[in-house]
């Protein structure tokens, strides 16, 4: 119903006040909000028996509008609501404040993408309101959309919807906030069914906490910016000089087929293909020619990359209001848009420097093997340093010759950046899956590289042996391969080895690994079987049988991504009452601003920080940024846990010494066949997204029984912990006992995977 007159407005806040929930759709005249555009009208539905809905136009250029008195008495009523619902909510939260809404009253905002993402496992594009309209009830009910497109496409009134009249964008936006309510309802009701009401419910407690980081913004060092872009033109027009005279002639490179000509006559080919089977001449295949060509044109292409996407769009931007969304992965982790601080660079970039150092080398190195395994083992000195623009990891404000894109990140006067990041959250999350008492001791220590402990165990090797780095770096890879679930080609191509040897690297590790077999083929089988796996959270990831292998990544990042947002939430609520505030999350990493005033906030905030709910240890580090994002300083040493922090040197080798014998003894443990036992095999999502089969009812019933059979012992009580005499004992820093390790493992079956606090037990 289109509202234009005074009567009309009142009738209709009578019915909508008698809902304490309203879906809520905007039409404005640009994207906006922060800057110079504004809502042109507002679009309300309602949950009656019919979805009744109205249309306030305020600000059309053509057309009856109503009273600005209005659209203030609109915005008051709706800030008494219990509920605001929308599609893509932030983005109609940002306009609707701006003209004054209240939210501190309203207890949710629902932003319906949510349990969409959550029920629907598809790409974000598919995510669009029309295409969720066609995907959940037809295409018929899409229609309107698309109509109504087509005649602001061609009234030119596209990209400014105050150009058209309210009797022809108030029925679409109507429609708009109909079609949002109808999904919800059909979502939600999934959401109940494969009961993730909770998770649910953290997604829009988060959804407050990131329009409000949206709405405080992050200061933008403009004058450094312009500097940046200058230094990054005259750096282009020298590294452009260096490769025409070591071609010998001029040619576009932009462009890989000229690249290609160019090496070719060099009698150089690429190792790398691209999809298609041709050359390819990204930065893997770069980082593996011989040539100082090769790092010359990567640094022109990373300059290029640096001007472009990080500083010529922002350059006058003094407060920065990117768009965080919880919707944008499957897994549930954050990313952002506008720019994409994911992907901010984390480097600083040296603009000329050629003589390097040895530790600047070492940098050097280790930065270009991250691209392409073990390049630098073989790559000439001289060519090694035309890779030296990719920096060192500190950054040194005095040195005109380096540039950092987050140094571009500036506090407010009175205020300094405060980062927390977290210490191998992954890796930590993944070993709590496994979960045998050796991992968990480990768990439990600050001080642990989990990377060394499994190099240490996997392929018997010891810290002094001049090849233990080589292994540790192999016991990273297999890691992070287990976790993203990576095949043995591209795993032998990250280690640098052939598809056996990755393969039998990788055997070692798991037979080695008490526990991680077992967890991963569960994980498997579940998939395999019914389709889908359930995070720690609660959270469903809905897998096509095919992709088996994607469940431990999806359980991994899920339950790291939730133990996240769960702590982003805290942090929110911790701050209300503060002048300080949070910034910005980019990938385990916070950014806050704290006031001067308000520096005694930092212990608490790092003890909600590594603080959750599932009992996992998880560690922070904690840095003061100096002016800036790009300059870091430790804060404190950490008081974690201070009893091995206060031992002296020869103690500490001592404790580790007996520590890493009990694990020792550990690694030994017979492995135990793991049987899932899973009941209930059914999950009520949408059809057409998983392939549940109610036969596998028997199959499980039978698993139960040969379960109950041969573990007959999981059924005992559990005898108490003997009473441990702790004089003179040697302890870990959490106070465990580390020379009376069990010598038996817990022996854990695969239990009901709908269990939130425990959806695999091994």
């Amino acid at each position: 119903m289109l509202i234009t007159t005074e009567k009309a407005f009142g009738e209709a806040l009578l019915v909508l006040n008698e809902y304490s929930t309203w879906c809520v759709d905007i039409e404005s005249n640009g994207l906006d909000a922060y800057g110079i555009n504004q809502l042109c009208g507002i679009g309300i539905a309602v949950n009656s028996d019919n979805i009744d809905t109205f249309y306030f136009p305020f600000r059309h250029q053509q057309g009856t509008n109503l009273h600005p008195t209005h659209l203030s008495k609109l915005l008051t009523e709706m800030g008494n609501r219990k509920e605001i619902m929308g599609y893509n909510l932030k983005f109609d939260l940002r306009f609707l404040v701006k003209d004054g809404l209240k939210l501190t009253d309203i207890q949710t905002l629902i932003d319906v993408m949510l349990p969409v993402r959550m029920t629907a496992h598809t790409t974000i594009r598919e995510l669009a309101l029309t295409k969720t309209i066609r995907r959940l009830f037809s295409d018929e009910d899409a229609l309107y959309d698309i109509e109504t497109k087509k005649i602001l496409r061609s009234n030119k009134w596209s990209k400014d919807f105050s150009l058209a009249p309210p009797d022809i964008l108030g029925p679409y936006c109507e429609l708009d906030a109909y079609w949002t309510l109808q999904i919800f309802n059909k979502t939600y009701k999934t959401i109940i069914e494969s009961r993730q009401e909770e998770v649910l419910q953290l997604e829009y407690d988060l959804t407050r906490v990131l329009f409000e980081m949206e709405a405080i913004g992050i200061t933008l060092d403009t004058k450094y910016g312009h500097e940046c872009i200058r230094r990054i033109d005259i750096r282009k027009e020298q590294v452009a000089a260096k490769i025409y005279d070591l071609a010998g002639h001029d040619f576009n490179i932009r462009s890989n087929p000229e690249i290609g000509e160019v090496f070719h006559k060099l009698g150089i080919y690429s190792k790398e293909k691209t999809a298609k089977g041709a050359e390819s001449w990204g930065s893997a295949a770069l980082a593996q020619i011989n040539h100082p060509m090769a790092g010359l044109i990567r640094e022109y292409r990373a300059l290029t990359k640096l001007a472009s996407t990080y500083l010529e769009p922002y350059i006058d931007t003094p407060i920065l209001h990117t768009s965080f969304c919880n919707w944008g992965t499957v897994t549930g982790r954050l990313s952002s848009r506008e720019p994409n601080l994911q992907n901010i660079p984390r480097n600083v970039f040296n603009l000329g420097a050629e003589n390097l150092s040895d530790s600047q080398m070492d940098s050097v190195k280790g930065r270009i093997d991250a691209i392409s395994a073990d390049a630098s083992s073989w790559l000439d000195d001289n060519v090694l340093s035309t890779w030296s623009f990719l920096g060192n990891e500190y950054f040194d404000e005095e040195d005109d010759t380096q540039l950092a894109i987050r140094r571009l990140f500036i506090p407010r006067t009175g205020f300094k950046l405060l980062s927390i990041d977290y210490s191998q959250m992954e890796v930590r999350v993944f070993l709590s899956y496994i979960d045998s008492p050796a991992i968990n001791e480990l768990l439990q220590r600050e001080d642990v590289d989990f990377h060394s402990e499994a190099a240490k165990v996997a392929f018997d090797i010891d810290e002094d042996n001049p090849e233990f780095k080589y292994y540790r770096q192999l016991a990273k890879g297999i890691t992070f391969g287990l976790i993203y679930g990576i095949g043995n080609d591209l795993l032998a191509k990250q280690l640098s080895t052939t598809k056996s040897e990755a393969s039998k690297y990788k055997k070692r590790y798991l037979d080695e690994m008490p526990g991680s077999n077992e967890f991963i083929r569960g994980v498997m089988k579940a998939v395999s079987e019914r389709g889908w796996v359930k995070n720690r959270f609660g959270r469903v990831y809905v897998i096509p049988k095919k992709e088996a292998y994607k469940g431990i990544n999806y359980l991994v990042q899920g339950t790291s991504a939730d133990i996240l947002n769960e702590r982003l939430v805290e942090i929110g609520k911790y701050l209300s009452t503060k002048k300080s505030n949070m910034l910005l999350q980019v990938h385990d990493e916070v950014i806050l601003e704290i006031s001067d005033d308000e520096t005694d906030i930092i212990p608490e905030l790092l003890t909600i920080m590594q603080t959750n709910t599932l009992g996992i240890p998880l560690f922070c580090d904690v840095e003061i940024c100096e002016g800036s994002w790009a300059i870091k300083k430790e804060y404190v040493k950490l008081e974690r846990q201070k009893s091995v922090k206060n031992l002296e040197k020869n103690e500490m080798a001592k404790v580790n010494s007996t520590y890493n014998a009990s694990i020792q003894r550990k690694w030994g443990w017979e492995k135990i066949e793991c049987v899932i036992s899973d009941i209930d095999t059914e999950l009520p999502l949408e059809p057409q997204l998983m392939d549940c089969s109610d036969a596998l009812d028997a199959v499980f019933s039978l698993v139960k029984e040969k379960v109950l059979s041969e573990f007959s012992e999981l059924s005992k009580p559990k005898p108490e912990a003997p009473e441990v005499n702790t004089t003179n004992v040697e302890i870990d820093d959490k106070g465990s006992d580390l020379s009376k390790l069990p010598d038996t493992p817990s022996i854990r079956v695969m239990q009901d995977v709908k269990s939130v606090e425990e959806p695999f037990q091994l």
